[in-house]
C-alpha cells in the first residue's frame, strides 16, 4: 500500500479563519478508511505536513467537511483542487516517511543497553539521551550506565532489548522497528499500518 491508498482529502475552498493565522478549508474524502478522529496530517513528502482538525469525522466519502489549521503557510499549493494525503493523528509524518525511504537506511543490531541522563521537572522523573540539554528548569539526577536499556517498535511498540527481542532494525535518525514491522511494512515500503483499526 502506498499514499494513493490513504484517504485523500480534495480541496474545494480555502479561506481565512476566524483567528489571526487560522485557515479554513472545506473539503472532501475521497473514501474514510483510516479518518478516525478529528485531528490528522495532510501528508506533504516534499515538505512539512499540515496539522488539520476537522469540523466532524465524515461518516462517508464525498460528505463536505472543513479543517482549521495554521500550518497554511507551509503550503503554498493549498488551493481548491489539490489533494493531500490524511493521516489520521495516531500517526506521525515521520512514521510515513520512515518507512517510505529507501530501504537501506535500515541497519538490523542487537540493541545494547546505554547510559541515559536522569533528571526531575515538576515533580516528575525523565530521562532523555546523554548529550542533550535538559528541560528548563529540570533538576540533573545524573547520568546512569546501562539505564536506557531497552528501545520500542515505532509501528507496534513492542520492546527491543531489556526483556524483548534481542534485535531490531534502525534507522539513522535513531528510530527502531522489531524485525517483524520491518518485513511487513518497511522493506515492502508499505504504509498499510495507517489504516488499520
Amino acid at each position: 500500500m502506498d499514499l494513493r491508498d490513504l484517504p485523500q482529502f480534495r480541496v474545494l475552498d480555502v479561506e481565512a479563519g476566524r483567528e489571526p493565522g487560522e485557515t479554513r478549508v472545506a473539503g472532501v474524502f475521497s473514501h474514510v478508511r483510516g479518518v478516525r478522529n478529528d485531528l490528522g496530517y495532510l501528508y506533504r513528502s516534499d515538505g512539512p505536513s499540515i496539522i488539520a482538525v476537522l469540523d466532524a469525522v465524515p461518516s462517508a466519502a464525498g460528505e463536505r467537511v472543513t479543517l482549521l489549521t495554521s500550518d497554511a503557510s507551509l503550503a503554498r499549493e493549498l488551493r481548491p483542487g489539490v489533494s493531500f494525503p490524511w493521516l489520521d493523528c495516531y500517526w506521525r509524518p515521520y512514521h510515513l516517511a520512515m518507512v517510505l525511504g529507501p530501504a537501506d537506511r535500515w541497519a538490523r543490531l542487537a540493541f545494547g543497553a546505554e547510559p541515559a541522563h536522569f533528571f526531575e521537572l515538576g515533580g516528575v522523573q525523565g530521562w532523555h539521551p546523554v548529550g542533550g540539554p535538559l528541560p528548563d528548569d529540570a533538576v540533573d539526577l545524573g547520568v546512569r550506565a546501562g539505564a536506557w536499556d531497552h528501545e520500542h517498535c515505532e509501528l507496534c511498540r513492542a520492546s527491543i532489548g531489556g526483556g524483548g527481542a534481542a534485535e531490531g532494525y534502525v534507522d539513522p535518525d535513531k528510530y527502531w522497528l522489531c524485525v517483524a514491522c520491518y518485513e511487513r511494512y518497511a522493506a515492502r515500503r508499505d504504509i498499510s499500518f495507517a489504516l488499520e483499526e
